[in-house]
């Protein structure tokens, strides 16, 4: 009776394997990493893959976890995105609702916009681009939490993303220096950085943005 007691125990606690064997690689979950990224990235269907490795809501994964991903040849980088860390996408608000929220939002800092929201060309610009010298202070438009704050955002250099609630994040990129720091909260008007010219940029400013429900809406709208 207590040999196969012993028995079950070490069965129970063996490591979880995908349900059939199959050539493959298996990925380490870094932060901010979706699910659906990495199978984007991978080239593989998200349901079979969830299927296999016994992931009941696709939704959410933890840090360290590895992912058995079938018929990969090698563990391939896969990218952060604004999209990924914002959260689920909402539908697109009507212009008077999102008007509602006009005096919640300060400018993060004083400049003449260089770049408007909106589509040039074939370009879509997802916020506002404004001009300030290098080192200038950057100011939380909002009180809030930060959800992230590095530089592994292609593109991005520096940036710092704030949840302000339920509804709306800001987004402020190409920073010099970053001062806070994931989880902190954060008070309306708080230096949080200062203006600098990372990532993929031309000069020194601050690209400013600022989402609800994850979607990019004009900062014009809301800004005091």
């Amino acid at each position: 009776m207590t040999i196969f007691l012993l028995f079950a125990i070490v069965y129970a606690c063996r490591p979880v394997s995908p349900s059939y064997p199959r050539s493959g690689v298996y990925h380490t979950v870094k932060r901010h990493q979706t699910l659906w990224r990495i199978c984007k990235t991978y080239g593989v269907d998200i349901n079979e893959v969830a299927r296999i490795n016994h992931i009941r809501d696709p939704s959410w994964i933890r840090v360290g976890q590895k992912i058995f991903i079938p018929d990969a040849k090698r563990v391939l980088k896969v990218d952060i995105y604004i999209d990924d860390i914002g959260g689920k996408r909402g539908r697109p608000e009507d212009l008077k609702k999102i008007a509602s929220a006009k005096g919640q939002f300060i400018w993060p800092v004083r400049g003449k916009v260089t770049k408007e929201f909106g589509i040039r060309g074939m370009v879509k610009h997802a916020g506002i681009d404004i001009s300030a010298p290098m080192g200038t202070p950057i100011r939380a438009s909002n009180f809030g939490k930060v959800l992230y704050s590095g530089k592994e955002i292609k593109g991005f250099g520096n940036i710092i993303i704030i949840k302000h609630n339920q509804e709306f994040i800001t987004i402020y990129a190409h920073n010099e220096i970053n001062y806070v720091a994931e989880g902190e909260k954060i008070e309306r008007g708080q230096i949080i950085g200062r203006v600098g010219n990372t990532g993929r940029t031309s000069g020194s400013h601050l690209y400013f943005e600022i989402r609800k429900n994850n979607r990019p809406i004009n900062p014009r709208l809301l800004l005091n």
